[in-house]
């Protein structure tokens, strides 16, 4: 195990690993350590960094907020005025209808937001999900997340969580193996709540689900997409029944999957959408949680409803104009993505190739991508990125909610010699790996 200073709490993620280099410098998609030694970034903080690694942005976000470095909560100004009105059109345009914008820190944050706002119009009741789910740590949002793990030590018990049917095809225990997609029948069992024998109130009874939320990327549940068809049942039969809809994009959100949003890519609409990563590139504290007319209006969602120490902070304002500018001045993004897409799936389908006692199946999704192993050996060999090259490490992701892949989501502006390193390395990883799994298949 590493040494963990006596000062510093181990409760985070920077401690599970027994290699943990102390990042000095960063530049494009590379971060150097102390030592000298330089990764290439693959998990890019976690989908926060688009952009990668540019000092340029700190300094236009600035000269926004130069001649007001701090703002108390309560307090309104241009600045923040101008990054709500810029925000808006991003998620109206998506779902055709108007909204409003509230701000917040982190996701978890963001996603309580967006149950107020839900619970607000249609009352505090049930909240459905899906299996595999992610949506925080925090005592609210660990209840909606899947694994026990996250409810250990924090939980908002009161609240009713309903969990439906995995939408991960792979992990179904209903796939049939001749049978792409979901089957009749799963897409019946995720619209069975509402029924009178279903245990889950709907149109008709007192107690409603209030809200259906869901990722249209299970990130932390093992990259898993949702099949289109499914996730559409879902949506149709939560509106049917009254539930709001609320769409967490706080890893899939502005292109990281490929559209501006994740759930464009199932032709779904939203009530409520939550935002968070790519808005500061990593670089601030901020989400964005949109809702379609009226949801957010005045008479309902009343002032003072929520607050935020640091929503109105000219920083981080200040970060998310210079990140907006960045945005708008790219001008083929989708088309760029679906280029990603296809360089990373034929470098790793090439990789599965070579590897195929360890590698079952790889997949790439507008910028994010993943490999399927077969048995729980991703964080061994997420280990293995950081050491197992002799100059280079390489920084990718993996879950306790699905050990046996492994995440990749590198920045967005990641160019094909990036790649190619990437490939390179987990080459040298997957070949250090070998010799210690016996073959055992998933």
């Amino acid at each position: 195990m590493t040494h963990i200073p006596a000062f510093a709490g181990a409760g985070n993620l920077i401690y599970r690993s027994s290699h943990v280099p102390q990042f000095v410098k960063a530049a494009g998609c590379y971060l150097q350590a102390a030592d000298g030694r330089r990764y290439l970034d693959a998990e890019a903080a976690n989908g926060t960094a688009a952009f990668g690694y540019d000092s340029s942005l700190l300094r236009e976000a600035l000269s926004h907020c130069e001649e007001m470095p701090g703002l108390p909560s309560f307090c309104e100004s241009p600045l923040r005025l101008d990054v709500l009105s810029r925000l808006e059109p991003l998620f109206s345009q998506a779902v055709g209808q108007p909204g409003r914008v509230e701000l917040d820190l982190g996701g978890a944050q963001g996603m309580e937001t967006a149950l107020r706002i839900a619970f607000s119009n249609n009352g505090p009741g049930t909240i459905v999900v899906f299996e595999g789910a992610f949506h925080g740590r925090s005592g609210i949002t660990s209840m909606l997340s899947s694994s026990p793990r996250y409810r250990e030590l924090l939980a908002a018990w009161g609240l009713e969580v309903v969990r439906l049917p995995t939408p991960d095809c792979d992990r179904c225990v209903h796939r049939q193996p001749d049978v792409p997609g979901c089957t009749t029948g799963c897409r019946q069992a995720v619209t069975r709540w509402g029924a009178e024998l279903s245990g889950v109130g709907g149109t008709g009874f007192g107690r409603k689900v209030s809200a259906f939320v869901f990722e249209s990327v299970q990130n932390v549940g093992g990259m898993a997409v949702p099949d289109a068809d499914l996730l559409r049942s879902a949506v149709a039969h939560a509106k049917a029944n009254g539930a709001l809809v609320i769409a967490d994009e706080i890893f899939t959100g502005m292109h990281r999957t490929g559209p501006r949003w994740g759930f464009q890519r199932a032709g779904v609409s939203p009530d409520i959408v939550v935002a968070s990563k790519a808005l500061t590139n990593g670089a601030a504290a901020l989400s964005a949680v949109w809702a379609r007319e009226p949801l957010a209006d005045p008479g309902t969602y009343r002032p003072g409803s929520h607050s935020s120490t640091y929503i109105g902070i000219p920083h981080s304002l200040g970060v998310a104009r210079a990140v907006l500018d960045r945005w708008a001045a790219w001008p083929e993004v989708e088309a760029d993505m679906r280029v990603l897409e296809e360089a990373m799936a034929h470098r790793l389908d090439t990789l599965r190739r070579r590897h195929p006692e360890l590698i079952l199946g790889t997949d790439a999704f507008g910028g994010t991508a993943r490999i399927v192993l077969n048995g729980p050996h991703a964080p061994e060999l997420r280990r293995l990125c950081l050491t197992a090259h002799e100059s280079l490490g390489l920084i990718v992701a993996s879950t306790g909610m699905a050990p046996d892949v492994i995440n990749i989501h590198p920045p967005l502006v990641i160019t094909p010699s990036d790649l190619d390193v990437m490939i390179e390395v987990l080459e040298a990883a997957l070949t250090a790996l070998a010799p210690t799994v016996d073959g055992g298949q998933r």
